[in-house]
């Protein structure tokens, strides 16, 4: 199931990553802003603390802005090649891989098998029923809501931007964030767009 997860998890990621773009430069709402605020000082601060993670992030993966479910304060997650920055995605479904057992030969490989499908569910991902994963957490991992991404695979900017060009790609980045879905993302309530006729 890896293959799966990793093709799963890098279109999850590619489309939140294209989700939080805009055509023109937005304004970041003003209660979303003292949020950000309260968790790194200023909006200046924000963007270049993430702009260096990300420029000094040493392979392909995505740098991830979050907010933390009950304190509500913001932090900067990394995760490599196809990572989710789900604390939920991180469990294995299982305690052995039976596809590397050897083949049942004897009554005894019998009952070690039929012990090993018997024994209780250490990993739930993906399971329904009774052997959900639901309010269950992997080892580690904390409660987050992912709020903005950016992707740092070397494809992404190197035809555009060169070898020796990805800060200016992450500052190029940075003029085309979405505040308004960035700022849904993170679950604020924003005041309704006025229309001037």
């Amino acid at each position: 199931m890896a293959s799966l997860f990793n093709h799963a998890s890098m279109a999850h990621n590619n489309h939140f990553f294209f989700s939080c773009l805009s055509t023109q430069k937005t304004e970041i709402p003003p209660s979303f802003q003292k949020s950000l605020e309260n968790s790194f000082g200023s909006i200046e601060t924000l963007k270049r603390d993430f702009i260096a993670t990300a420029n000094a992030m040493f392979g392909p993966g995505f740098v991830w802005l979050v907010r933390t479910k009950g304190e509500q304060e913001y932090a900067f997650l990394t995760t490599y090649i196809a990572g989710s920055p789900y604390p939920g995605a991180h469990w294995r479904r299982q305690t052995r891989d039976l596809n590397t057992e050897p083949d049942i030969k004897s009554p005894a490989d019998y009952a070690r098998v039929e012990a090993l499908r018997n024994m209780t569910v250490a990993n739930t991902v993906g399971a329904h029923g009774p052997y959900s994963a639901h309010g269950k957490m992997a080892p580690g991992g904390i409660d987050i809501i992912p709020v903005l991404c950016v992707n740092t695979w070397q494809h992404v900017y190197l035809a555009d931007w060169g070898i020796l060009q990805k800060k200016q790609y992450l500052e190029a980045w940075w003029e085309r964030i979405d505040w308004n879905v960035v700022a849904n993302n993170a679950g604020e309530k924003l005041q309704p767009t006025k229309f001037i006729y």
